[in-house]
């Protein structure tokens, strides 16, 4: 049955939130009064109604632009859900996976697909077996792939994919104008014959599964995260409340569609609040003339907010803004990784607009905790909790996770509220992820301020996070320890000033047995799944550092990979010949402080090595034991 809503409603903030007393003030109201969507259908039909002919969605493509409204984006979403339900994808049944660049149809059949049953959007740069896997993981019976003019390596890669999935029944081609043998057909062509109003009655039930993302690697069982319609529903809301956001908000997405930040982060949550996202190119910000034009685009637009992985956003800091009017900016965006604070400054410095950090996971719809958009951002922190959710900290090395740190004292970051995940594809994944009443753990390590604000210090879990994206230490061991001479390895993230974190792998030779490193790199490069996931460095240890119970301690791990970091820098400044002793330990909140004294008096190289780094998230203390 229909459920017919009482008025149409956007998430567009109530209140200007400044502190958590405005939380505090959304949340003794009751929710269906702020939040009556029961589907994502709901979210633009109410901006479709409200604001017909408001820019909706904007696309930057090679040949120019592709510009769609509220109303028209609404059609193009029932066109496409029409079409995927005419395929047989319901919520119970099989689902639609795109992999694609964002051409201009990508976004609209995304939501059409989730609007019909199940989709997902897969990373086009993983490899072939990595991606078969996850389309047999998630029962995908319907593929929608670029076409071989837009790119041809998407094209290769899905042709190869497609004759390996047998559960396929149906490959969508975005852009093509050819005919097409066999199974493939023109997306354009099959959306065509569907009305622009839905033919079938969406699903009224917010915890039913639409959405499926990929993370944390596929090695072995592939890891996918189930998203309902009620989670992506109130991490839309959240986000709009707490960042102020409405329909009169313009926002150059920088992120790519198979992550949340640019499905949810500066996606969902910009067009529920009847706003206008932006992508600069198909490619995201992978695109070098997306980030050579991006101050040309942000003025063209007028756009309020910009967005990135702290990655890009040092990339942005060095792109002059030149004679483009940027004072409609408002706030940047960061999220997906630790902003070190001189990335930060010196962004802020070069281009006058303020820095506002966001904390989620791909587990909580990016929603956990933002700072206010309204308000003041406090820089180190990841701001206030979404509305309606929780944050507790609990004691490190508490089992039961019941000793509740107090403010200011760091601990394990835990999370509850209507957008926390219901739980991975495969139950076996929910281990240790997810408790028994429903707090997720999220492996972050951090404290609470007096007022409410989260604060990151480390992190807890194994998770390589580069650049925002999340990779599986196992991914990398798994090829490492099939090379030959290879007793036992274990990657972990080292400190780099441009992507947060790299992986690193410290690897331990079997008895009698001596490892070529130049042979290994070659097998990592070549059979490692994701680029971004090959280790910068790799070293070679005697032995792992293992618990009483032989498991490998990953602490201790980090420890060395910072002073591996420390280590290539004073190489790079004063030559392999200079020793140092390196000391890695952690201050009273559990952030992590570095003691490096170089057998140097030179005070010029000595200021070098400091100021390089300082552009890293760890506390480095420098000195000379000449002087």
């Amino acid at each position: 049955m229909r459920v017919d809503l009482p008025s149409p409603m956007t998430t567009r903030f109530t209140r200007a939130v400044t502190s958590i007393a405005e939380i505090e003030a959304l949340e003794r109201m009751p929710y269906d009064s702020l939040v009556p969507a029961r589907n994502l259908y709901h979210l633009f039909e109410a901006t479709a109604r409200l604001h017909p002919n408001r820019d909706a969605l904007t696309v930057l493509v090679p040949s120019g632009e592709v510009s769609i409204t509220h109303r028209q984006l609404l059609g193009e979403i029932s066109r496409a859900a029409n079409l995927f339900r005419s395929y047989g994808i319901a919520p119970d049944g099989p689902s639609v996976a795109i992999l694609s660049p964002i051409q201009p149809q990508i976004f609209p059949a995304l939501l059409g697909a989730q609007v019909a049953g199940v989709a997902s959007s897969i990373n086009y740069l993983l490899n072939e077996d990595t991606i078969v896997d996850l389309l047999e993981a998630q029962n995908a019976t319907v593929l929608v792939i670029s076409s071989q003019a837009a790119d041809a390596a998407v094209w290769q890669k899905a042709s190869k994919v497609a004759a390996r999935v047998k559960s396929l029944q149906k490959i969508l081609v975005v852009g093509e104008s050819r005919n097409l043998p066999g199974c493939f057909s023109r997306l354009d062509a099959a959306v065509a014959g569907h009305r622009d109003a839905l033919d079938f009655e969406p699903s009224d039930d917010r915890q039913a599964v639409c959405a499926l993302f990929h993370t944390g690697g596929t090695t072995g069982r592939p890891k996918l995260v189930r998203l309902t319609h009620g989670n992506q529903i109130h991490a839309a809301w959240g986000f709009a409340q707490v960042h102020g956001l409405d329909e009169h908000d313009a926002a150059l997405n920088g992120f790519p569609l198979f992550h949340v930040g640019g499905t949810m982060t500066v996606g969902l949550s910009i067009l529920a609040a009847g706003g206008h996202v932006i992508i600069p190119s198909p490619y995201s910000l992978r695109s070098p003339d997306a980030i050579r034009d991006y101050w040309h685009t942000v003025a063209r637009f007028g756009a309020t907010i910009v967005s990135g992985v702290p990655t890009s956003i040092a990339a942005r800091a060095e792109v002059p803004i030149g004679s483009c009017d940027v004072g409609t900016v408002r706030m940047a965006l960061t999220g997906g990784a630790v902003c070190p604070k001189a990335v930060s400054d010196r962004f802020q410095v070069r281009t006058g607009i303020r820095l506002f950090e966001t904390y989620g996971m791909t587990e909580t719809a990016a929603a956990i905790a933002f700072n206010p958009g309204r308000g003041e951002p406090l820089q180190g922190s990841v701001g206030f909790r979404a509305p309606f959710s929780r944050t507790r900290i609990v004691a490190l090395g508490d089992a039961d996770m019941r000793t509740e740190c107090p403010p200011l004292r760091s601990g394990l970051v835990l999370v509850s509220g209507p957008q926390v995940f219901p739980g991975y594809l495969d139950p076996q994944h929910n281990r240790g992820v997810l408790t028994d009443d429903r707090w997720i753990i999220t492996g972050d390590v951090g404290y609470l301020t007096e007022d409410d604000r989260l604060v990151l210090t480390g992190r807890e879990k194994d998770l390589i996070v580069r650049s925002g994206h999340n990779i599986d230490p196992a991914a990398i061991e798994d090829v490492a320890n099939a090379f030959p001479g290879v007793q036992m390895s274990s990657a972990v993230g080292m400190p780099d000033a441009y992507a947060g974190e790299v992986p690193i792998l410290f690897v331990v030779p079997s008895p009698n047995r001596t490892i070529d490193l130049a042979r290994l790199r070659k097998h990592l490069d070549a059979n490692v799944p994701e680029p971004a996931a090959r280790p910068k460095r790799v070293v070679l240890l005697d032995a792992l550092p293992v618990t009483a119970v032989g498991k490998i301690f990953k602490p201790t791990l980090r420890d060395l990979a910072v002073q591996e970091k420390v280590r290539a820098e004073i190489d790079r400044l004063f030559g392999v010949d200079i020793s140092a002793d390196i000391h890695v330990d952690k201050d009273d909140k559990l952030n992590t402080r570095v003691r490096v004294a170089v057998a140097s008096a030179d005070t010029a190289l000595l200021k070098e090595l400091a100021d390089s780094l300082s552009t890293l998230p760890q506390t480095y203390l420098i000195e000379s034991v000449l002087q």
